[in-house]
């Protein structure tokens, strides 16, 4: 008895395509996803290093101060977004801190074992102007405010302490970032950081002391990119 032929059909042209059209959509999905992820373009930036803080006035009713200040620290931190190939924002958190070396003249003549530190929140926009497999250079302009500047000082065994809020402050920034892999950069900068002079106000009450604040810092990071 010859066994019955048995009819195998062939997968229909509708089956067929919309297999294909499912696959597609997968496919398109995954790549879609992909790029999301590759174009988010947001970044972490940890830095710190070297503040240095220029000689300045230190003005009180009139009378003037010269202070000198020795080479301080800078720590911060930094959340950033890639427009384009040229463009980058970012909102960043930094303190700086430098010692008193000495106060000359006026009425903090012989002022020691003291600081002149702030907290700032900056806002930079950061233009690259150069960049290969290598290597990114980039310089910007950053506009904010310093959360609090102070000046802490000791004068004849007193310690005097003088602070303001929310001062309006400026800085200029040349950096390069170097590609360590695909989410890790290595970054050096140099800044200039500008606030005129703030008036502060005096812990116990007196008189108010306007104070030059404006110095260079000198910095090593790591950026983390999403």
């Amino acid at each position: 008895m010859k066994p019955k032929n048995i009819n195998v059909s062939k997968p229909s042209h509708s089956l067929r395509g919309s297999g294909l059209l499912i696959a597609a959509s997968l496919l398109s999905t995954g790549s879609i996803a992909h790029a999301a992820t590759e174009s988010s373009g947001l970044y972490l930036d940890f830095f710190g290093g070297f503040s240095g803080l220029s000689n300045g006035d230190l003005i009180q009713s009139g009378a003037t101060s010269k202070g000198n200040y020795d080479g301080g620290t800078v720590v911060g931190m930094a959340i950033g977004k890639h427009l384009n190939k040229d463009w980058d924002l970012e909102a960043e958190w930094f303190y700086r801190s430098n010692e008193i070396s000495s106060v000359t003249g006026g009425p903090f003549n012989g002022a020691s074992e003291g600081d002149f530190a702030s907290t700032n929140l900056m806002f930079n926009a950061l233009y690259n102007f150069y960049a290969n497999d290598k290597i990114r250079l980039y310089c910007g302009l950053g506009v904010g405010l310093m959360q609090e500047v102070d000046i802490d000082m000791t004068i004849g065994g007193v310690e005097q302490e003088f602070s303001e809020n929310w001062v309006p402050a400026a800085q200029l920034i040349l950096g390069a970032a170097y590609p360590i892999n695909q989410s890790f950069s290595a970054t050096a900068e140099v800044r200039y950081h500008y606030a005129s002079s703030p008036d502060l106000e005096a812990s116990n009450g007196g008189s108010r002391v306007k104070a030059d604040y404006s110095g260079y810092s000198a910095l090593l990071g790591l950026r983390y990119s999403f």
